[in-house]
This record gives C-alpha cells, sequence and structure tokens, in this order.
C-alpha cells in the first residue's frame, strides 16, 4: 500500500510536470496520454520502492511494537532477527526488482516514451506550435503563432538565428502549415521540415553582425515551400540521437558496459587519457548508480526495523514522514556525491557510501534492539 501511495505521488507530479501541458496544448491525444502515463509509472518504480519500504516497516513494527506485540513475541521464545526476517526476504526481493528496474525497463521506458512524442509530433506536427507562445525547441530557430485552425498556422513568423542568437532571418506570413518529410537519404538519419508559407515576406541582415539595422538586406517576395532541416532527435532527445548526445539515463546497462569500451563523449583512441578517464568514471557512476538505487530499498528497510521498534508509534502519518526524512537524507547524500567530478575522488565507488552507512548505522541499532 506504501508503495501504491508513493509511485502515486510521483506519476502525478510528473504527469503535471511533463505531460499534462501538453494534452492541454492540443498536442497528446487522451489515449497516447494513458500510455505516456503508463511509461512514467516504470521509471518511477526506483524511486518509489525504498520510500513504500521503509514505510511499511515504520507503519508495521511501529503499531505491533506500539500495542506490546513484539514484547509478547518475544516472551514467547522469538528472538528479534527471527520475527524481522520476513522483511530481510522482502527487501532483498524488493532489491532484484528495483535492480531490473534499473538497469532495464526503466531506460527502455524513457526511450519508449520520446518515441510516442516523436510519432505523434510526426503525425501532426503543428501540435509543436502553441499560440502566442514563441517556440524555441529547434536548434538556430524561433516560431511564434496567433492562432492554430486545423494544421493552418495564422499570422505565422520565423526567425533564422545567428550563432549569438540573434535574429538573422526573419519571415513573416498570414498563414503557413508545417509536416515532417522523412529523409530518403540511407546516411543522413534527419528528417526535413517542410514549412509551406502563404503571402510571406522575408527580411535578411548581416549574420556577423545581425543587430546592425543599417547593413541589413530587406526583400519582399512570396515564398512557398520553405524547408527546413531538423533533427527530430534534436527536439525529442530520444535514441536516434548519436550516443554522445544521449543522456546516460537513457542506457541500460548493458549499452552503458559496452559504452566504456567504445567512449560516449571522448574517443579512446583519440582524446588526451584524462578526457577519456573523465568520461568513463561518468559510464561507470550510471552503472553504480542504478545497482546502488536497487540497494537502497534493503538499506533503508535495515535501518526502518529498529526506528521503527524504538519510536513505538501508531500514527501512520507521522511514520511517514519519519520515512520520507530518511529517504530524503539518503537522496541528499547520493545527489552530494554526484556532484564530484573529479576521476581521482572515484565517484563510482563514493556513490555507495550512503547505502554503507545506513547499513552500518542499522545494523548497530537492530543488534542492540536484539539483546534488549
Amino acid at each position: 500500500m506504501s508503495l501504491g501511495l508513493f509511485i502515486f505521488v510521483l506519476v502525478t507530479g510528473n504527469v503535471l510536470r511533463q505531460v499534462i501541458g501538453e494534452l492541454a496544448n492540443g498536442r497528446l491525444s487522451t489515449p497516447t496520454l494513458f500510455e505516456l502515463i503508463g511509461l512514467i509509472s516504470v521509471s518511477v518504480i526506483p524511486y518509489a520502492m525504498p520510500l513504500g519500504m521503509l514505510t511499511g516497516v515504520l507503519i508495521v513494527l511501529g503499531r505491533m511494537s506500539a500495542n506490546n506485540e513484539i514484547i509478547a513475541m518475544k516472551s514467547a521464545g522469538m528472538n528479534l532477527w527471527r520475527i524481522v526476517s520476513p522483511i530481510f526476504f522482502v527487501a532483498l526481493l524488493g532489491v532484484c526488482i528495483s535492480g531490473y528496474i534499473n538497469c532495464f525497463w526503466a531506460p527502455k521506458a524513457a526511450n519508449q516514451y520520446k518515441t510516442i512524442l516523436k510519432s505523434t509530433f510526426r503525425e501532426a506536427p503543428t501540435r509543436l506550435i502553441v499560440p502566442k507562445v514563441v517556440f524555441k525547441e529547434f536548434p538556430g530557430f524561433a516560431i511564434y503563432a496567433d492562432s492554430r485552425e486545423g494544421d493552418a498556422l495564422k499570422n505565422f513568423w520565423l526567425w533564422e538565428l545567428n550563432d549569438q542568437g540573434l535574429p538573422a532571418r526573419f519571415t513573416h506570413a498570414e498563414e503557413a502549415t508545417i509536416r515532417f518529410v522523412e529523409s530518403q537519404n540511407t546516411f543522413e538519419q534527419e528528417d526535413a521540415l517542410e514549412i509551406t508559407l502563404k503571402n510571406a515576406t522575408t527580411e535578411e541582415r548581416s549574420r556577423s553582425n545581425a543587430a546592425d539595422v543599417t547593413k541589413s538586406a530587406i526583400r519582399f517576395s512570396s515564398i512557398g515551400n520553405a524547408p527546413i532541416s531538423v533533427s527530430l532527435g534534436q527536439i525529442l532527445g530520444d535514441g536516434t540521437l548519436p550516443k554522445e548526445r544521449r543522456k546516460l539515463k537513457w542506457f541500460t546497462i548493458t549499452e552503458l558496459m559496452e559504452l566504456r569500451e567504445i567512449g560516449w563523449r571522448a574517443d579512446p583512441e583519440k582524446d588526451e587519457p584524462e578526457k577519456v578517464a573523465e568520461d568513463r568514471i561518468k559510464i561507470q557512476f550510471q552503472m553504480q548508480n542504478y545497482l546502488t538505487s536497487a540497494m537502497s530499498v534493503f538499506s533503508l528497510a535495515i535501518l526502518g526495523i529498529p526506528l521503527g521498534i524504538r519510536v513505538s508509534r501508531s500514527e501512520t502519518f507521522v511514520n511517514i514522514g519519519i520515512a520520507l526524512g530518511l529517504a530524503l537524507l539518503f537522496y541528499l547524500l547520493t545527489t552530494f556525491v554526484s556532484w564530484i567530478e573529479d576521476p581521482a575522488f572515484r565517484p563510482d565507488i563514493l556513490v555507495w557510501l550512503p547505502n554503507i552507512l545506513y547499513q552500518v548505522v542499522g545494523f548497530i541499532l537492530l543488534y542492540r534492539a536484539a539483546k534488549n
């Protein structure tokens, strides 16, 4: 029940932050929304499982201790290790499940999430443009439209930006339609964004000094098709991107093991040894992060056992608050380690410190509780 509660909370937060705005803007259909919610649910299970395990332990043992059931079981000849052995079993089972999801399901769910968005936008690319909002997700371009009627964008503006981010070319049209055209080049895996303009005018400026309007060349002309080559992967960050432009959390642990040999953002055969070492440490850190996140289920459960017995509170909300505090401290420690970028300090090894700390403290407290 605790696991379900935290999955609901985390999924709701992610849906409100990532998906609901897309649905409200007309970018996503309702069936696609539910499919994305399912994928988000898979990705949050590794975060919800440690919280759910810890909360469940605190609620159960806190209530049992408050009702003197622990004392009664000890009086019947059962030691504390035998009493809590089912918790050890469930915690280890949770480690295995969480580890498998971390290493395989969660990265695949993240890639599938991006793929669904890509296919949705490919079918109706005008959904990308929200009326009265400047769209800047196409690299080197900015787009604006007053309204959208079906597949047509009204009072359409297109700014082509230079390297400094300044508009080097303005294009204005009464109406525009957008469609994606599949690349016919086997070696160039980029889609072409084709924009068809109606009653359009353009203004061009010097790309080297776009801010100097005295050097602008204003040209009025009617424009038909205006193809713009843009990679949809650049917008959505999906698995079609080159490996060096994909986030490490989008790779499964098998892919990370291969990536460690061929390099992520550094080439082992061409780049300097320091850069290659830093690149490899980042890959290894992500691999260890998958494993330590899974092990946190066991670590938090071990610490929760003596605390649940000692606190002796039957109030559910108080125990949930204690669980959130302990989990927050755990994730803060993990975050601090992730800030270490110097390979000499081996952040891929230091990431295990929160687990080690929680397990050591948990076993010491559990040993003392077993002696009483």
